[in-house]
């Protein structure tokens, strides 16, 4: 069983499409975080691996509505990939962090799938 410390927060907004998201904590369990749901207009999850970590990331739009950005890195940090605007993403995360938000229509449905793996 991996040892890691990963944290997860998840957002909903109310109403349309593109509106901030606020942030509330969820954690993993096992080494690995599951989420099916409907975007709520928006949804935002951060992770966090130790060093020598990586995630393994899929994500689904359901209906083909939802939409996916991918932060793999912190903002600041020197050669991190951003992936816009994404119906769905299948990979491993270069960085020991990440921030996916979920954009949509309150009904668009997604999946995320991520797990712990040693690099």
């Amino acid at each position: 069983m991996f040892i890691f410390a990963v944290a997860a927060s998840a957002a909903f907004a109310a109403e349309a499409y593109g509106q901030d998201c606020r942030a509330t904590d969820s954690n993993l369990t096992n080494g690995s975080f599951t989420a099916s749901a409907k975007t709520g207009g928006c949804v935002k999850y951060r992770f966090e691996a130790r060093p020598g970590q990586r995630l393994i990331v899929t994500l689904r739009s359901t209906d083909n509505k939802a939409r996916f950005d991918l932060q793999d890195g912190a903002e600041d940090e020197t050669g991190s990939n951003f992936y816009e605007n994404q119906a769905s993403f299948d990979g491993k995360l270069e960085f020991e962090e990440f921030t996916i938000e979920v954009k949509g229509t309150a009904s668009a449905g997604f999946t995320l799938n991520v797990k712990v793996t040693d690099r």
